[in-house]
């Protein structure tokens, strides 16, 4: 790897080029909801797999983890989550924490017995005792949380937020998700107040973005650079992964059309390994069989056909898929993919001499 490469694939780190002119939107976005606001707020940063949340959702988190005002948590989706939280918190707290430990008998300073995978008993005495300690400090606290969705320690620790903000808790929850995932959380009967969350979607890269930074990154022509866009489709984790492979095999030259030719089956192999994989194998099977049906550019009443199905039952898998942000709308009745070389990755599946068939 060449040290000063700008681009970084790797999910969840903040990369160097940080381009898209609308992140900086969405970010001071972010920021001012938190910073202007008088009460506890929980805000979703949704997108699909690669789509940059997590990078996102960590830029923030480093602008609050930075400001003595605040106290920062970094939050797994496991069990014993709410005890997690208390144990973080009470770490983040620092001397302060003390005697708030002193007081709870099962806890004790120096041998703090709470679990990492279990539930505390006293973990909602412990929370109270610390939420008033940071209410006297006039600081405030920001939670992160990746990749949420319905599971068991989710719902745990968001029905302990809504406590806290029903308390005058000065509590920030930033949650990353699949979008089909939060809706399911958000709908679940006993969290309709997440509804009322704030939610940042995380859309393309715009194409003028995309162009220009290949360009000053790589001097090349705009015929490179306008193939760059086509190849990567405005796909966050697509555009940070073709730039990293081509600096690494120009070596400071500048590309022609032959180079991107060169790295295309190399380029191809990643995204379906990295992103792909993962985004076809969550969905259901009936998800599967629509998308294999989208393959050839078919309009609602083909695909029903191909499935053979109606076209109303059809439709909320294609519901579904735009929900995702897979597919968008083109002509009257078309969709079409967002992702590039998804309808690949999908024809790759069914080939029996490729490494991603799957034998469906």
């Amino acid at each position: 790897m060449i040290a000063d490469n700008p681009f970084n694939p790797t999910f969840g780190d903040v990369p160097k080029i940080f381009l898209r002119s609308q992140d900086q939107d969405y970010y001071d976005q972010v920021v001012g909801m938190v910073e202007h606001s008088d009460f506890a707020r929980s805000i979703f940063i949704s997108g699909v797999r690669g789509s940059g949340k997590t990078a996102f959702m960590m830029k923030v988190a480093q602008h609050f983890a930075a400001d003595p005002d605040y106290y920062y948590v970094d939050l797994l989706n496991k069990p014993g989550i709410v005890t997690n939280f208390a144990r973080l918190l009470a770490y983040a707290l620092g001397p302060q924490a003390s005697s708030v430990l002193q007081s709870i008998n099962s806890l004790g300073v120096g041998k703090l017995s709470i679990s990492r995978d279990v539930e505390s008993p006293n973990v909602d005495v412990l929370l109270t005792k610390l939420m008033d300690k940071v209410k006297k400090s006039h600081k405030r606290i920001l939670v992160t949380l990746d990749e949420v969705d319905n599971s068991a320690p989710i719902k745990d620790f968001v029905q302990v937020f809504n406590a806290m903000k029903r308390q005058d808790c000065p509590i920030f929850l930033l949650m990353t998700g699949l979008p089909d995932l939060i809706l399911n959380l958000q709908n679940d009967d006993k969290l309709t107040f997440l509804l009322r969350s704030d939610k940042i979607e995380m859309t393309p890269l715009e194409k003028l973005d995309i162009f220009q930074t290949y360009q000053d990154v790589f001097h090349c022509s705009s015929q490179v650079a306008a193939a760059m866009f086509r190849m990567t489709k405005g796909y966050s984790y697509a555009f940070q992964l073709l730039g990293y492979i081509l600096y690494e095999q120009m070596q400071g030259k500048t590309p022609a059309i032959t180079d991107l030719q060169e790295l295309e089956d190399k380029y191809q192999a990643h995204l379906f390994n990295n992103a792909y994989q993962k985004i076809f194998q969550d969905m259901s099977a009936v998800d599967q069989q629509y998308f294999y049906a989208i393959c050839g550019h078919h309009d609602l009443g083909e695909i029903a056909q191909i499935m053979g199905k109606s076209n109303v039952y059809v439709a909320q898998y294609r519901r579904r898929a735009l929900e995702r942000h897979l597919i968008k709308p083109a002509a009257y009745g078309y969709v079409e993919f967002t992702l590039p070389y998804f309808e690949d990755y999908l024809q790759a599946t069914k080939n029996i001499d490729s490494i991603f068939y799957l034998g469906l």
